[in-house]
């Protein structure tokens, strides 16, 4: 079985990725791991988190918002399956939902890692070559940075051909 770690920004457009990762993992009979990574979310080194306190009760509202977001990405898994899969396409274990915070090229690359992927599925928004060559783009930074396969879906040049249901991605 091969982990193949799906990364997304949940915004519209991005169900044509995940439909790519289903594809991938049906392939390799592979388990998907869902990633959003949210901006920086940390206390940083101002005095302000000094004490014991103050540190134990961010840790718990970081740990309180990654399970709301870990929530809310389930539920628009589940919406995506029901709308537009076959039951019989879809086993419910084998997605798992993993949320991080900070730079998400690097965030990403690290989660290669962690959960030893064989290979990302990501999406790329950016309309054209100038915009990458002044701003990056996420996926460049992840080709560049890691050392497994990276399938990347145009998104949009996708967004137009999508289910006009669809108000939010996946």
């Amino acid at each position: 079985m091969r982990n193949i770690l799906y990364a997304s920004d949940l915004e519209q457009g991005s169900r044509v990725v995940l439909r790519a990762a289903l594809e991938q993992a049906a392939i390799s009979n592979g388990k998907i791991f869902f990633l959003h990574v949210s901006d920086q979310f940390h206390r940083g080194n101002d005095d302000s988190f000094v004490g014991f306190k103050l540190k134990k009760a961010h840790d718990a509202h970081l740990e309180s918002l990654k399970e709301e977001l870990r929530t809310y990405m389930k539920q628009r898994i589940y919406n995506f399956v029901s709308e537009e899969l076959d039951n019989a396409e879809f086993n419910e274990d084998s997605i798992d939902v993993v949320v991080r915070f900070g730079d998400p090229a690097k965030k990403i690359v690290d989660t290669v890692k962690d959960i030893q992927a064989s290979m990302i599925v990501m999406g790329d928004r950016r309309v054209n070559a100038l915009s990458r060559m002044f701003l990056g783009s996420t996926a460049q930074k992840v080709i560049h940075n890691t050392t497994v396969p990276v399938l990347i879906v145009p998104i949009s040049n996708t967004v137009s051909k999508t289910n006009r249901r669809e108000k939010n991605g996946v």
